[in-house]
């Protein structure tokens, strides 16, 4: 079996109305979102009989769910910010197999102090889903990103991750029709206030 890879940088996030994907309390909205992921092609390898592999799936993150700041439950003031974290942008591969395309990339993070931060280390809960052409949600894996700022006022961190996507080898060229998208899981005051900007 021939081992085609392809290289992918998304930077900003993706076209889609995704209300499933939203916050803790996922089905309330449909963020705004924009394509700005760049993808390009399989290379064929070199060789007599060589499969040329379709595209990667997209790899996003949903605009209005890529910044959180948190407040410590309290309403939005600037004196009340605990911390400012984002998600940076994406790096990663694919591969497709007899058996579905594996999607491995990373995701980076990056946080500011607020000054309400009483420790060195905040929490990011995040998600990863697997989306469907017709827009559904395949799978949708929950994780928390956990960023220490030691005596910095800045914090960085970069999540190695995976997906795969269970795809039949004679229903290989849909492949790039289905996206892998990310966000913060923000509640209902965080995502009215994402709405905003």
């Amino acid at each position: 079996m021939s081992k085609n890879w392809l290289r992918f940088l998304a930077i900003g996030l993706v076209v889609m109305g995704l209300g499933a994907c939203g916050g803790d309390d996922d089905d309330k909205d449909k963020p705004d979102t924009q394509n700005e992921l760049k993808i390009g092609s399989h290379k064929p390898e070199t060789g007599p009989k060589k499969e040329v592999l379709p595209i990667c799936p997209q790899v996003a993150v949903v605009r209005k769910l890529g910044v959180l700041k948190d407040y410590a439950g309290e309403k939005p003031d600037p004196k009340q910010l605990v911390s400012t974290t984002k998600m940076l942008g994406v790096d990663g591969d694919c591969e497709y197999t007899d058996t579905g395309v594996d999607i491995t990339f990373s995701l980076s993070f990056a946080a500011e102090r607020g000054p309400r931060l009483g420790g060195k280390v905040v929490n990011a809960p995040y998600f990863v889903a697997l989306v469907s052409p017709d827009g559904k949600i395949i799978s949708k894996d929950r994780m928390t990103a956990k960023l220490d700022f030691g005596s910095d006022k800045v914090a960085d961190l970069q999540e190695d991750l995976h997906v795969f996507l269970p795809l039949p080898k004679d229903k290989r060229d849909v492949g790039p029709n289905y996206q892998v998208l990310m966000g913060f899981r923000l509640t209902n005051e965080q995502l009215a206030e994402a709405q905003k900007n």
